[in-house]
């Protein structure tokens, strides 16, 4: 039996990008999908052949994420957040009201808008989740608590968030806000874009959690990238889509690495010109923007941002990394990367040449860490990526 599904995406790279092969999978098998996505999106949705429903964002679609945050910056989290949920939802109900669909999909960021439509709706959820998963038993909100500025509750933008949200939920006629509101609770069908081994306290998940690795971007959407015909190793260099605009970061690499024998790639982001960066050594090859999974399939060693999905696409081509976290969040990727053996960590503030050589040269000759890295690499290719997502998907359909 064929199924109208609608997905509810946050507009973030990570967050999408592991979501559109899936999308493409269940399209070729006969479903329909139902896209509810920004026009930074909308064109790569419509080319798996979903139909992408629009909503405009209340993030700017170029920001970039500051290093630090203040508690005051902090307390605006939530209500942002929500107030992005609201927009999607009003999208959403538009364009699906007179035509619902069978289940809806949600990002782990959209759980306000999902779970309030599927209960209106009176239709099954299920949460794609491109992050580490949480749990009754783990949580990572509490595992970093303690890395962030304490909040006082009494916040003018939380209590305007308890307001807003209790506001979007009765004005969908439904009950006020409860603890699955705040806590982001389980679905029956959770998609975990990450090898089960990866995640913390992974014992703690039950049959609701469908680990399916990496979820990689389909090549064929990629440009090509070919390495070197000399046979260098390849470093690839690069702090994914948010946290990028740190010039002395790359100037570093640059000094790091000017006399290494390897072909050197980075990516410094759309918001720092390679240019601004000088002169540097024949075998640098700089763009704002790298095809990443490409690269990786040939690089020795990847020094990243550490994020998950730039940790996941790592490990999927068994390359060793070494994580220089930009923001408290991506501590905790760096920390299991280094807790686990497939890589070494550099704090944001000792990220020196120096440094930064060191560990590059020791993550490409451990043998220790190339063999941790190629054996989490066996994990999260056997996770069976989008073909998997998909069968999980429609099992769950298929359970009424």
């Amino acid at each position: 039996m064929k199924h109208h599904i609608a997905f509810l995406g946050s507009p973030y790279q990570g967050h999408v990008n592991p979501t559109l092969s899936v999308v493409a999978d269940l399209v070729r098998r006969g479903h329909r999908v139902t896209y509810v996505t920004t026009d930074q999106f909308a064109e790569r949705v419509a080319a798996t052949g979903a139909e992408a429903v629009r909503y405009t964002s209340v993030w700017p679609a170029d920001r970039s994420a500051p290093a630090e945050m203040s508690a005051d910056e902090m307390a605006q989290g939530p209500l942002q957040h929500l107030r992005e949920n609201i927009a999607a939802a009003t999208a959403a109900e538009a364009e699906l009201a007179a035509d619902l669909p069978d289940l809806v999909v949600y990002d782990a960021l959209m759980n306000f808008a999902g779970k309030a439509l599927a209960e209106k709706w009176k239709r099954p959820a299920a949460q794609s989740v491109p992050m580490f998963a949480s749990n009754e038993h783990f949580s990572v909100l509490q595992a970093l608590a303690e890395e962030f500025p304490a909040l006082d509750p009494q916040h003018p933008a939380l209590i305007q968030f308890g307001t807003e949200l209790a506001e979007f939920r009765l004005g969908q006629g439904l009950s006020a806000p409860g603890p699955g509101d705040f806590l982001a609770a389980a679905e029956d069908l959770n998609v975990v874009f990450l090898a089960e081994e990866f995640q913390p306290a992974a014992d703690t998940f039950d049959e609701r959690y469908v680990f399916v690795g990496a979820g990689l971007v389909d090549p064929s959407t990629q440009k090509p990238w070919n390495p070197p015909a000399d046979g260098r190793p390849v470093l690839l260099i690069a702090l994914g889509t948010v946290f990028n605009e740190r010039p002395d970061f790359y100037r570093a690499c640059a000094e790091a690495f000017a006399d290494l024998p390897w072909h050197v790639v980075m990516a410094t982001g759309h918001r720092v010109d390679p240019a601004e960066l000088g002169e540097l050594p024949d075998h640098f090859e700089v763009h704002r923007h790298v095809p990443q999974t490409a690269v990786l399939e040939h690089a020795r060693v990847f020094v990243t941002h550490a994020g998950v999905r730039s940790a996941m696409e790592s490990l999927h081509h068994d390359t060793p990394m070494v994580a220089v976290p930009q923001s408290v969040e991506l501590d905790f990727t760096a920390r299991r990367t280094a807790e686990l053996g497939l890589g070494l960590r550099i704090a944001r503030t000792e990220a020196t040449p120096e440094a930064l050589r060191a560990a590059v040269l020791k993550a490409a000759e451990d043998p220790e860490i190339r063999r941790r890295v190629s054996e989490m690499g066996r994990q999260v290719r056997a996770g069976g990526g989008a073909r998997r997502a998909a069968d999980a998907i429609e099992a769950y359909l298929g359970r009424g």
